[in-house]
């Protein structure tokens, strides 16, 4: 039985509800460890991001549960680190003063508009439509080539424990249309960025809410799965929980998966240290 979750959003950035309802409903779960992962502030606006000012809240709210539940349930402090190359050194600024048990790195962004607002791929369907037609001339090469060379830029970075979603691009790709996973030039892309994932020592993440998503598929496919066990490349499963009672959400379908592919062993977050443990 599965009985971590390590990536949840809540009221601090787009996430509904407050951190210890997520607390109750990963006991109820049958959970030993919560992760709360709210979206890293940016240095422009965007709806989705914590404000940079409820940091200090925010890192109250999780220290204070953990004490309180402290023998129930594990309380992880983390953040989802927004990856946006253009504007790094800022939000370590921002940041800067703050300290959290680990970070999931994940790239929301492919491109940089005229105006150099970076342009989110995955907030709607007309916003990739968008992204593709005016920053990459239509051509989905381009565009996926430049979001998993952001990915390989996150990892050179070296600040994060977990690689978020990272075949995010394919959110809105249900039934191969716009391009094929087996595309020689996409299978290149994975490759590379799985080669960089080996070598930064990171875990990559089997996130479950492409299920319910438009692709109605986990980040990643199984196929990539496959070659991170091939490349002693760790795998943890998170649910990308925005809400309470999706704490532990395909949990079953996650576990079936990481079975057929042969995992037999998974990520785990102790005493401020990632081991592989059995499941």
């Amino acid at each position: 039985m599965l009985r971590t979750s390590y990536h949840t959003h809540n009221r601090y950035c787009d996430g509904r509800g407050e951190i210890v309802e997520y607390a109750e409903a990963a006991i109820e779960a049958g959970l030993a460890a919560l992760g709360v992962t709210s979206h890293s502030p940016l240095p422009f606006r965007e709806e989705y991001a914590m404000a940079l000012d409820e940091v200090p809240a925010y890192c109250s709210d999780v220290l204070r549960l953990r004490e309180k539940y402290a023998g129930r349930l594990q309380i992880h402090l983390g953040l989802e680190w927004d990856y946006v190359p253009e504007h790094l050194p800022a939000m370590e600024e921002m940041l800067a003063p703050f300290r959290f048990d680990y970070l999931i790195g994940s790239v929301h962004f492919a491109g940089t508009d005229a105006d150099g607002i970076p342009s989110a791929y995955d907030l709607s369907q007309g916003g990739f439509e968008r992204g593709l037609q005016e920053l990459f001339g239509g051509a989905i090469e381009r565009m996926v080539r430049a979001y998993y060379a952001r990915v390989r830029s996150l990892l050179s970075w070296g600040q994060v424990a977990i690689v978020g979603h990272i075949d995010r691009i394919k959110m809105w790709n249900r039934d191969g249309r716009y391009f094929r996973e087996d595309a020689p030039w996409y299978r290149e892309e994975v490759e590379r960025t799985l080669q960089a994932c080996a070598r930064a020592g990171v875990i990559v993440e089997l996130n479950t809410s492409g299920w319910r998503h438009a692709v109605r598929a986990p980040y990643p496919s199984p196929w990539i799965l496959r070659r991170c066990l091939d490349l002693e490349i760790p795998l943890v499963v998170t649910t990308d929980a925005h809400a309470p009672g999706r704490v532990a959400e395909f949990h079953a379908e996650a576990e079936a998966l990481v079975r057929d592919v042969g995992c037999r062993r998974l990520a785990v977050l102790r005493a401020g240290r990632w081991t592989l443990e059995s499941y």
